[in-house]
C-alpha cells in the first residue's frame, strides 16, 4: 500500500499561499479573503491562525528570512576559509534569493505591512542579519576596516547589496548603467566595499 502525502496544514497553505501571491502580484492589494480564496479556504479560516493580514505576512515574512540565511549559507560554503573571499560570496547568496523570490524579497523589510511583535519574524531577521555580521567580523580580522563596529559595516554591505537587488527586480538598473548583469554590478560593489588586503588569505579568528 502507498504511503499517505501529507496534506498541508491550513496554515502553511495560507503562508504559501500569500508568498505565491506576493511573487505574481507584488504586495499591492494582498489581503486575507483573496489569500483565502486563493488556498481553497473559507474566508473565516485566516483568523483562525493569524488574527490580522500583518501577522499572515510577519509568518510569509519568517519564512523568507529562513531561506535567506540558507542562501547565503549555500553561497559561503563554496568558498574556502577566505574571509574576504567568504564576505563577497555572501553578496552573490544574497542577491540569488532576491532573484528567486521577488515576492517575499520585497516584503521581508517592510515594518509597515508586517506585524513586527511578531516574535518568529524578529528571531528569523535577527539570525539573518547575525549571520552577516559574524563574516563580516570575520572579514575584519583578515583586515577589512577592523575601527569600523561590525554591526555598522554590515549595515553598509546589507545596505549597498539590497540597494542593487532592489533596483534590478524593479528594472531600474539597465537603462541607467547599461548592464544586465546584477552579478557584474555585485562585483564591483564589492571590490569597492571588501577590497584584496595584504591578510587576504587569512581564514577566519575563532570567536
Amino acid at each position: 500500500m502507498p504511503a499517505a502525502t501529507a496534506t498541508p496544514s491550513t496554515r502553511g497553505r495560507l503562508v504559501d499561499t500569500a508568498r505565491a501571491y506576493l511573487d505574481a502580484e507584488g504586495v499591492d492589494g494582498i489581503g486575507l479573503r483573496e489569500i483565502a480564496r486563493r488556498a481553497g479556504v473559507s474566508h473565516g479560516a485566516p483568523l483562525r491562525h493569524f488574527p490580522t493580514l500583518g501577522a499572515l505576512l510577519a509568518a510569509v515574512a519568517a519564512d523568507g528570512f529562513r531561506d535567506l540565511y540558507a542562501s547565503v549559507d549555500a553561497a559561503v560554503r563554496d568558498v574556502g576559509g577566505n574571509a574576504l573571499d567568504r564576505l563577497r560570496a555572501a553578496a552573490h547568496g544574497y542577491v540569488d534569493f532576491a532573484r528567486t523570490n521577488p515576492g517575499v524579497f520585497a516584503l521581508m523589510f517592510r515594518r509597515d505591512l508586517c506585524d513586527v511583535g511578531d516574535a518568529d519574524y524578529l528571531t528569523t531577521g535577527g539570525i539573518a542579519f547575525g549571520q552577516l555580521v559574524g563574516l563580516v567580523a570575520d572579514a575584519q580580522a583578515a583586515g577589512l576596516r577592523p575601527d569600523v563596529p561590525a554591526s555598522e559595516l554590515a549595515g553598509v554591505v546589507w545596505a549597498t547589496v539590497h540597494g542593487l537587488a532592489s533596483l534590478h527586480l524593479h528594472d531600474a538598473l539597465v537603462p541607467t548603467t547599461g548592464q544586465a548583469d546584477l552579478d557584474v554590478l555585485v562585483d564591483l560593489a564589492t571590490s569597492l566595499l571588501i577590497p584584496n588586503l595584504p591578510h587576504d588569505e587569512s581564514t577566519p579568528t575563532e570567536r
